[in-house]
């Protein structure tokens, strides 16, 4: 019995202990500040990390897809029927215009299409169709093959969804 009062005792001295440090007035340094508000109001700039959010009016449809990743990126976008894309890539948008379409339809959409950027980079993308939505269609597979001028290519895993905007 006598060792859990002394057991008791150093437990309560101890929490006695750290509740006068809680609360002597001494500063307590602060998290650093991570939220975009905090940032903003701070001066420094949170890196963007892709395409800003996209809309369609009622009856477009379009392809939204992001990258493949444990903290997957919104980088393409295109509406249907346009003959344009956007891709974020490296830091920036590409512009791209549509040069070709190929392979199967499903929705609004062609499961092969072929863009090409102001500065002359090719973009492959190809699309594999899943369940259907309300609305539109999932995209599990997707990948965009970038072809820079000098030949040098990259492929980027992507998903998403196909989709169109009902009437009201």
């Amino acid at each position: 019995m006598k060792s859990v009062s002394k057991q008791s005792l150093l437990f309560g001295s101890a929490l006695f202990a750290l509740m006068a440090c809680a609360t002597s007035g001494v500063p307590v340094p602060e998290a650093p500040a991570t939220s975009a508000a905090a940032l903003a109001s701070s001066g420094v700039r949170a890196s963007k990390q892709g395409l800003d959010a996209q809309s369609l009016n009622v009856g477009e449809c379009g392809v939204f897809l992001w990258t493949r990743r444990q903290q997957p990126n919104f980088v393409f976008f295109s509406k249907a029927a346009s003959g344009e894309a956007q891709y974020w890539h490296e830091g920036k948008t590409l512009n791209l215009k549509q040069t070709g379409l190929g392979g199967d339809i499903f929705g609004q959409q062609m499961t092969e299409q072929n863009f090409t950027s102001e500065d002359g980079t090719r973009v492959e993308l190809r699309l594999t169709p899943g369940e259907e939505l309300i609305g539109g269609q999932r995209i599990p597979e997707a990948s965009i093959t970038l072809i820079k001028p000098d030949d040098w290519k990259e492929l980027t895993p992507l998903a998403g969804v196909s989709v169109c905007q009902p009437a009201p």
